[in-house]
């Protein structure tokens, strides 16, 4: 049987108490890098409840604070009804979730219907807003469509690539009207 030992027991109680209370606390370990980073990453875009597009990833790194997510080895596919999915391919490129735009850099491939079937759409840089309806781009681009090839200063279109046209554009195996070339 244990004895009580009295005031000194309570004093050493006392003091180991106080000590662990007063010890400053282990430093708190500072995040050197606060960004978030995703690898396999996938994300549904959605649009009054309808699928807009469906991007995925290799990498995505989105810095602490900002909506803008950076992306490795992209593949977005874009939807639009009654039309076939649109299906692009690059390098790289960044998403902004708050304004619904995004950017495709680096080897840009993008294949949608077109009025004669397939058309593949090349570029080292390609733009979609999602909210404005509007896909184009500021750089070099080549569009080929059945035995048609267009190379142009670039483009703009709509979602729906109904309306493509191209700025400054050397067409070869068709040929060009009045006011301008469009696909």
């Amino acid at each position: 049987m244990k004895r009580f030992r009295g005031v000194p027991y309570l004093l050493a109680m006392g003091l180991i108490t106080a000590a662990c209370e007063s010890a400053p606390a282990a430093p708190a370990v500072a995040d050197a890098n606060s960004d978030q980073v995703t690898l396999g990453m996938r994300l549904k875009i959605t649009e009054a409840g309808r699928l807009k597009a469906d991007l995925t990833s290799d990498t995505a790194t989105t810095r602490q604070g900002q909506s803008t997510t950076y992306l490795q080895k992209v593949h977005l596919v874009m939807y639009e009804p009654g039309r076939q999915p649109s299906d692009l391919v690059s390098k790289a490129g960044e998403y902004d979730q708050e304004a619904g735009m995004m950017t495709a850099r680096g080897n840009v491939v993008l294949v949608t219907q077109g009025d004669k079937g397939k058309r593949t759409i090349t570029t080292q840089e390609l733009r979609w807003d999602q909210r404005g309806d509007r896909v184009w781009s500021t750089v070099s681009t080549t569009i080929v469509e059945a035995g048609q090839t267009m190379i142009s200063d670039g483009f703009t279109s709509n979602s729906a690539f109904t309306n493509v046209q191209g700025k400054n554009a050397v067409v070869r195996g068709v040929k060009v009207g009045e006011g301008g070339f469009r696909f």
